[in-house]
């Protein structure tokens, strides 16, 4: 690696282990020191212990959908590192799936906190300092759910494409302030997430239906990984965009073995 991040202090949310934990070592191997957080603890220093070997990684214990957790997570990263130059906001579930008559409100609710709620608690607590230090990049991460709309995810999708307008209003608000904020797609990576969804009927019966989008979109996690090693390198002037892990021309490539009728959802 190049060395691209050096002295660059990253905070990465869900990154005990999926695409967080890809970025994290791909952030440490290009030099930066690197907060992770999830909310598993056992996950976390499992993660922490491996990372460790790539570089200088700090693990704390975080629900992003609690404010105070996520102050208190910045703070432990401002106090060991005195700095946050890269706020990578992966975190996120999938955890209900059904039809909006049927499901639990709590359980689509908890979506809507985690995905949404939890980004804008993680810019909320982390903007202040980026300013106060004279700038600094925001990467939010958005699924399949944002671009692909489908039954039974509705709390997904709705918490995936308002990330895309949040980001895009975020980044006309601070861009006076030298911090850029944009989103990517990292590509339908077979995550514990992606595998989560397969346990229960209305689960599986979601993965069937878009099964065709989720071979357009797969990708390997180091795509993705890679991608949000270009975002944290790009200048701030390059703000408010939407980046894919999977390439357009991949996807138009893909879609063309399909067909007009499974591209639009007919079976």
């Amino acid at each position: 690696m190049s060395g691209r991040l050096r002295d660059q202090v990253a905070l990465i949310t869900g990154a005990s282990r999926g695409i967080g934990y890809a970025i994290a070592k791909a952030y440490l191997a290009e030099g930066a020191r690197v907060t992770i957080c999830g909310r598993d603890e056992k996950s976390l220093a499992n993660a922490v212990e491996q990372l460790q070997i790539a570089g200088s990684v700090l693990g704390i214990s975080c629900d992003v959908s609690d404010l105070r957790s996520v102050q208190k997570m910045v703070a432990a990263t401002l106090a060991q590192w005195g700095r946050v130059d890269l706020l990578v906001n992966n975190a996120g579930i999938s955890m209900t799936y059904g039809r909006v008559g049927e499901i639990d409100p709590a359980a689509w609710a908890n979506v809507i906190a985690v995905n949404l709620i939890g980004t804008f608690n993680c810019c909320h607590a982390v903007i202040p300092y980026m300013q106060k230090q004279g700038g600094g990049k925001i990467i939010n991460l958005k699924g399949y759910g944002a671009d692909f709309p489908s039954p039974y995810v509705t709390a997904y999708g709705a918490s995936k494409a308002a990330l895309v307008a949040f980001t895009k209003s975020l980044a006309r608000e601070y861009k006076q302030d030298g911090i850029s904020v944009n989103i990517f797609s990292p590509g339908v990576v077979k995550t514990e997430l992606i595998t989560n969804v397969s346990t229960t009927p209305k689960g599986a019966d979601h993965l069937s239906r878009i099964d065709w989008a989720i071979d357009l979109m797969a990708g390997p996690v180091d795509r993705a990984a890679a991608l949000a090693v270009k975002m944290a390198c790009m200048g701030t002037e390059i703000t408010g965009k939407s980046f894919h892990a999977v390439s357009i021309r991949r996807l138009l490539l893909r879609a063309a073995r399909y067909g007009i009728n499974r591209l639009w959802g007919k079976r």
